[in-house]
């Protein structure tokens, strides 16, 4: 059984997501969806950009939480939620705006079993890991050097895919751990189940988009 803490932070993360798949509407309508084309013209371009949107954007938010400075917290929030909704926003622009029920649907369900059965290994098992978050560094970086490679031989940019999604998930069991670890740092126990959820969200996005647009 999940304790009050762990319902929190869950709570605070679905709240995130939410309000990240609306954004992510909102700018696949705008010219804001040119973005993401623009910036993954060059593929480890668009990566440094992503990354180092999501790196700041956490560093900031969890900075602010300990200093208990909601202004700062909320700009990490902030730049999380607008990283994310105009990466997924250019995603999404590629299919008419009457299918995006039907694609964020689908996407938010497989992601959802994802992190279920993420959930499923933490709580079921009662291993430690704790080195699951070095781990996703590991296969992050992998996909910085491919991704640095395949924007010369394209055909490399599926392992940089695999190896991204295969990150987040890592990524998501290790804070789903840290919160059983540690269930009162409801905040930031939200914000990094967010961040990986997110993670992994779009990436499925990618791959329902491309589903149903060979449909």
């Amino acid at each position: 059984m999940l304790g009050d803490g762990e319902l929190k932070s869950i709570g605070v993360s679905l709240g995130l997501i939410l309000a990240n798949i609306l954004i992510m509407a909102a700018v696949a309508v705008s010219p804001l969806s040119n973005l993401t084309d623009i910036i993954f013209s060059i593929p480890i371009v668009g990566m440094i950009i992503f990354g180092a949107g999501l790196m700041a954007g956490r560093y900031l938010a969890r900075k602010g939480i300990k200093a208990d400075n909601t202004g700062l917290a909320l700009s990490g929030v902030g730049l999380l939620e607008i990283t994310y909704g105009i990466f997924g926003g250019g995603i999404l622009s590629l299919i008419p705006p009457n299918a995006f029920p039907l694609a964020l649907g689908l996407t938010a369900i497989i992601t959802t079993f994802i992190a279920l059965l993420a959930a499923l290994l933490v709580y079921g098992t009662g291993k430690n890991f704790r080195t699951w978050g070095r781990y996703s560094n590991y296969l992050f970086l992998g996909a910085f050097g491919t991704g640095l490679i395949g924007s010369a031989f394209p055909p490399l940019l599926l392992l940089t895919f695999i190896l991204v999604l295969i990150g987040f998930i890592v990524y998501l069991v290790y804070e789903i751990w840290r919160m059983k670890q540690r269930p009162g740092r409801t905040l930031m126990n939200g914000i990094g189940i967010y961040i990986a959820y997110m993670g992994v969200f779009v990436e499925i996005l990618q791959l329902v988009i491309r589903m149903l647009i060979d449909e």
